[in-house]
C-alpha cells in the first residue's frame, strides 16, 4: 500500500525519540540517510566493531528547519540502542552535528550538502 502523504506531497507526522532530550514531533520528510553495518563481510560500510553500527538520518520539517539524528544500534546482550538528536536551522548546524567521517560524508551526498572548504575562498 502506498504512503497517502507521499501521493499527494503532503508532509508526514514524524516522531524522533532521542536519549538525550525529550523526543521530536513534527510534520516533514525523511531527505536523507546513511547506515554503517555489523557486518565484517560488508566490505566498506562495516563499522570496525562486529555487533555495533550507526544509523544517520536527516530530516527537513515542513517550516524548513532540519532534524539531524544518531542512531547507535547494537547486538550484544546487556547494551540498548542509543539515539540522539538536535534540531538545526542551517547545514552548518547539520554538518556540526554529525561531523567529517565518511558516514556523514555518504550522508551529505545525498542530502546535496557540500561540506568542502574552498581553499580560495573560506567554507563554503
Amino acid at each position: 500500500m502506498e504512503n497517502v502523504a507521499a501521493i499527494h506531497n503532503t508532509p508526514e507526522k514524524i516522531l524522533v525519540e532521542r536519549d538525550n532530550g525529550r523526543n521530536l514531533s513534527f510534520s516533514g520528510e525523511l531527505i536523507a540517510k546513511a547506515s554503517s553495518s555489523d557486518n565484517r563481510a560488508m566490505g566498506s560500510s562495516w563499522s570496525g566493531e562486529t555487533g555495533r553500527w550507526q544509523v544517520l538520518r536527516l530530516y527537513k520539517t515542513a517550516r524548513g528547519k532540519y532534524v539531524a539524528q544518531r542512531i547507535n544500534r547494537t547486538r550484544w546482550q546487556g547494551e540498548r540502542d542509543t539515539s540522539e538528536a538536535v534540531i538545526c536551522e542551517n547545514q552548518e548546524q547539520i554538518i556540526e552535528f554529525f561531523g567529517y567521517g565518511w558516514l556523514a560524508k555518504e550522508l551529505y551526498g545525498e542530502a546535496c550538502i557540500d561540506a568542502a572548504v574552498d581553499v580560495d575562498g573560506g567554507a563554503l
